[in-house]
Parts: structure tokens; C-alpha cells; sequence
């Protein structure tokens, strides 16, 4: 079985200036890039993923970008 889920892209948070903006994240939040993860810092993507019970994950946009995004929900 697949599930479509319609995501707005607009609604991704595509740049975090350091740990502490992504400390500062609400839950719920989604992060993300079109780059594989690689625009943020190692530090930073650790502290996302401590926040993240699912972790990095690649999703299709309805305009077939390709995003890797983690949801904040810790």
C-alpha cells in the first residue's frame, strides 16, 4: 500500500544558523534541504536528530524535488 502525503515545501525550515535555532525548534517543525542534509553543520543535524523519533528521511515533492527532511517532534 502506498500513502500520498501532500507536503508544503514552503513550510520547511531550510536553514538553521547553529545548535541553538535548532534547540530553539518547535515540535512539529520540519527541516530539511533539496542537497541530501548537507547544508546544515554535523552539529546541528545531531541535535535535529536527537529531537526526531523518525531521523532523516527523503520525500518527492509534488514538483519531483527531492527532500531530505527530519520532523522535530521530541
Amino acid at each position: 500500500m502506498q500513502i500520498a502525503v501532500a507536503l508544503d515545501t514552503t513550510a520547511i525550515v531550510t536553514k538553521l544558523a547553529g545548535v541553538k535555532e535548532a534547540k530553539a525548534l518547535r515540535s512539529g517543525s520540519i527541516v530539511g534541504d533539496v542537497h541530501g542534509g548537507l547544508t546544515f553543520t554535523d552539529a546541528v543535524a545531531a541535535e535535529l536528530e536527537t529531537r526526531s523519533t523518525g531521523g532523516w528521511q527523503e520525500i518527492q515533492s509534488s514538483c519531483g524535488q527531492v527532500w531530505t527532511i527530519i520532523v522535530i517532534n521530541r
